[in-house]
């Protein structure tokens, strides 16, 4: 007891330290609890919702008419004890008066959903579509189509060849998804109704569903396994091949999966930001129990020497620094609360709008743990060096002897080889290199943990430990050149820059910190600005106004007829054609492991493609391996193989390489084509491209349909021009790039945001270091400043030694990290998104001028009380 009570003594005596080591390491602690509970919430929102996400229990889906034989296989396998609903859904375009929209048509039975459910603004039953020719939809769907007004109920509106009315507006339909930005709203119509509306035709692109619900005791994970293996048995034999299953079978279980994936976007980079934050409040708290165990090593001389054992004062040590890891946690507890509550803001359109924000019990106690844990390990470099105490020579005044600057090993006589190095010399210092170590191995694991990937934690934590060490460098060669500045005859400048040169080390902790918070922040926006200026303004390219989808065969030539009479120009009229991949150099290409390196091949993969054939490639496109195809007509007698073009992301998805010799199913006929080149296509065009370009020949006869794109109409006549087309050909989907375009940027802006708000932590744990940093110099140097005063020098004179110092550690951390991140940025968008990198001169120079008065601030209000000390404390501690 009397060793805690001391502790407590000396905690409750120094309360500037304990202060700013608790709100220090809270501030890092805030956000990785923050995103770990935003992380939690986001899973279990998903997990309690995810029968009516899906709908169902097990899912059938394909994009051709499930046969009378497929729906009878399904029900051997599944048994009797089922409900089951049906949907059919595909894009068009719907017209009310004048106002043409693209929408998502939803066609679906009386009995779906078979969980979750409508909820109207009026009092219609979900069945009512399925009598008359009615639609539910959400009201701002209405609105988007020019409908308001008392009468919206009564407001018919044109689908295909058929005219529709409102039935009533919905205020939450079954069809969840994980966010609100589709690429057209959603009307719900009934499945009778799909007869005579002629929009389904041969080549259009449909989804066909069919849901099944059972009772609570049923093995469905064990259901779906049979029932995959069934389809995949029916799919019989196609000449040595196993052939693919038309159907995809899925549950809840598949549904968590992916749904997984894209959580982990959302919170495994802000997530990495966060455990960069708290290794940045790592470092502060480090220097500041520094300087705290600095003030108290003749006390620990002291109890030495009475008789203190050396394990007493680590045990004294450790607890106080197991206490305020512990209040910082508790602290970090409340601050997360806050800062949880803003990420829905933040993800406003990215996440479901009614997720409840909640803080599990496991949350809570890693971050009590990392509390106390955390304050050790970031504290131990300076803590290992108790060992090296010696009463006698602290007693004596020797404190250099403990934290002065570091002797070269005495070592006599010459160098004979490995035995005679004196490690027992080297002992102290290779036990202070190692108690980095467990800092170090603590941040690789909280790295690979939140992101959620071993990949992908390695390689930002070693990035970051890069970085680190550049910074630390660059810090280090700018602090010993103040050397050479420090010769000015301008007295502020000459103190200034004299005391950033003898004290290195608390210079190269304020500078790392804010340097790497300032780097977090300005890496982003150049990949941010570069992506942006690729999507709305593409170099070499022109972005169309229209994408057009599924214009028939037969309407091929009377659309083009007709479009020479519009304002706009038609252009990359492209035939599509469905179609499977068998086998690659001939092994099966679905069902079978990759070969090691060779992509990401097996069951559950996509199961049909889209296939095309043009004379010459788009200006979107280039070859990056191999030749061109052959413009020479291939020939269905010949017995060599077809000409094929690969996209490259596809080929190294897929695992297929130049030369590669791929089998395929056209429509039921399998054919056989050899890849001649790899192609690069930039989709930002947003023109008609394709994975794979067949040669001139193969494609020419079979069944298909045409994606188009029309530009150059401008602003005024473009609704006019949609509206003329729906009209027409009722059955083409017109897809609004621009609209498409601003919901990308959206999207963007959104993420950026995120990582913008987390990095904010990091500047703000640097921050908390300036202070403390500025304080605790200001305070070893209030001797000097009373002295400057006692010699005539005034308040304003000291306060410009103040905002040098700071003002240039400030400045010079945020270049440096600027100039870095540009290098960062720049590998970053190569890697990930081509070398979509653009420079922005305007928002880097203002984080570096924005930076270097913030800190400039800090420092001010952390040395005020010093700055404004009497000149008789130099007197009285004479």
């Amino acid at each position: 007891m009397l060793w805690i009570r001391l502790a407590l003594g000396e905690l409750i005596k120094n309360k500037g330290f304990s202060l700013f080591f608790i709100v220090n390491l809270a501030i890092g602690l805030a956000g990785f609890i923050a995103i770990q509970s935003f992380g939690y919430s986001l899973n279990r929102h998903l997990d309690e919702n995810l029968k009516e996400i899906l709908t169902a229990d097990l899912v059938l889906s394909s994009n051709t008419p499930m046969t009378e034989e497929d729906l009878v296989l399904a029900d051997n396998v599944l048994g009797p004890d089922k409900t089951g609903s049906r949907l059919v859904s595909f894009y068009t375009m719907a017209r009310a008066g004048e106002q043409a929209r693209l929408v998502r048509v939803m066609a679906v039975d009386g009995f779906y959903p078979l969980y979750g459910g409508f909820t109207f603004e009026g009092s219609s039953q979900k069945t009512d579509i399925q009598k008359t020719p009615g639609l539910f939809m959400a009201r701002d769907t209405a609105q988007a189509m020019g409908i308001s007004g008392s009468q919206d109920l009564n407001h018919s509106l044109n689908l295909g060849n058929k005219t529709f009315h409102i039935q009533d507006f919905i205020k939450d339909d079954p069809d969840k998804s994980l966010t609100s930005f589709e690429l057209a709203p959603k009307i719900y119509m009934g499945m009778s109704q799909l007869e005579g509306i002629g929009l389904l035709r041969p080549g259009s692109r449909v989804w066909y569903m069919q849901y099944y619900r059972f009772s609570l005791e049923t093995n469905v994970p064990g259901l779906i396994q049979k029932l995959k293996q069934a389809f995949y048995d029916q799919s019989g034999q196609l000449d040595q091949y196993q052939g693919q299953p038309r159907i995809n079978v899925y549950g809840t279980r598949d549904v968590t999966q992916r749904l997984g994936r894209v959580t982990r976007h959302f919170t495994g980079y802000m997530g990495l930001v966060s455990i960069v934050a708290l290794f940045l409040a790592g470092i502060a708290t480090a220097y500041l129990f520094r300087g705290f165990l600095n003030q108290k090593l003749t006390e620990i001389a002291i109890l030495m020497s009475i008789g203190a054992r050396q394990r007493e004062i680590y045990f004294l040590t450790s607890f106080q620094l197991i206490l305020l890891g512990t209040l910082a946690s508790i602290l970090a507890l409340g601050i997360s609360l806050f800062l949880v509550h803003a990420f829905p803001i933040i993800f406003k359109g990215l996440i479901p709008s009614n997720i409840q924000i909640v803080t599990d019990p496991v949350t809570i106690v890693l971050a009590l743990g990392m509390g106390m844990t955390g304050s050790l390990i970031f504290c131990l470099p300076v803590f290992v060096r108790i060992f090296r105490v010696k009463p006698l020579a602290l007693l004596g005044g020797a404190q250099g002897a403990f934290w002065g600057k570091s002797r070269p090993i005495p070592f006599h006589g010459r160098f004979h080889g490995p035995g005679h190095i004196p490690w027992k010399k080297m002992g102290p210092w290779l036990g202070h290199a190692a108690s980095f170590l467990p800092g170090l191995a603590a941040f690789f694991l909280a790295s690979v943990l939140v992101a959620g990937s071993a990949r992908t934690g390695i390689l930002f934590a070693i990035g970051f430990v890069l970085a680190m060490i550049v910074l630390s460098c660059l810090g280090w060669l700018i602090f010993s050149s103040c050397r050479f500045l420090s010769l000015t005859r301008y007295l502020a400048g000459k103190i200034a820059f004299q005391n950033l040169f003898r004290n290195k080390w608390p210079s190269m902790s304020c500078f790392v910190t804010i340097a790497m918070g300032v780097f977090l922040i300005s890496l982003i926006p150049q990949v941010q600005r570069g992506l942006q200026t690729e999507i709305m303004r593409p170099k070499g390219l022109k972005i169309p106004v229209f994408f057009l989808v599924d214009i028939q065969d037969e309407q091929k030539s009377p659309f083009m007829e007709f479009m020479e009479h519009q304002d706009g120009n038609l252009s990359n009229i492209s035939p599509m054609v469905r179609g499977r991949i068998l086998s690659v150099n001939q092994k099966p290409f679905y069902g079978k492991n990759p070969e090691p390196g060779r992509g990401h091949q097996g069951r559950g993969r996509r199961l049909e493609f889209n296939f095309s054939h043009r004379q010459t490639l788009d200006v979107s496109e280039s070859i990056v391996q191999g030749r061109p195809l052959s413009g020479t007509v291939w020939d269905f007698e010949t017995s060599v193989p077809f000409e094929v073009s690969v996209e490259k992301s596809f080929a190294l998805g897929m695992g297929i390489s130049l030369g590669d010799l791929i089998g395929f199913d056209i429509q039921g006929i399998p054919l056989e084509g050899r890849v001649v080149n790899i192609r690069k296509v930039r989709w930002n065009s947003f023109q008609p491209n394709f994975f794979l370009l067949f040669q001139d020949g193969v494609l020419n006869h079979a069944p298909k349909t045409f994606l188009a794109s029309v530009s150059n109409v401008p602003r005024d006549k473009r609704q006019g021009l949609k509206n003329k087309i729906v009209k027409a050909f009722p059955n083409i989907s017109v897809v609004d790039v621009t609209q498409m375009v601003s919901t990308l940027l959206e999207i963007m802006d959104r993420i950026s945001l995120s990582v913008r708000f987390m990095a904010l932590l990091a500047i703000a744990a640097g921050l908390v270091s300036i202070f403390s940093i500025a304080r605790h110099e200001a305070r070893k140097n209030e001797n000097q400043v009373n002295l400057l005063k006692v010699l005539g020098a005034d308040f304003k004179t000291i306060q410009i030694i103040t905002l040098l110092e700071f003002g240039f550690i400030g400045f010079f951390a945020a270049l440096s990290a600027v100039l870095l991140s540009f290098g960062f940025s720049r590998a970053v968008s190569g890697y990930f998104f081509d070398n979509l990198w653009q420079f922005d001169p305007g928002y880097s120079l203002a984080i570096i001028f924005l930076a270097t008065g913030i800190c400039m601030g800090t420092a001010l209000m952390a040395s005020r009380k010093v700055l404004k000390s009497k000149p008789i404390k130099l007197l009285a501690n004479s």
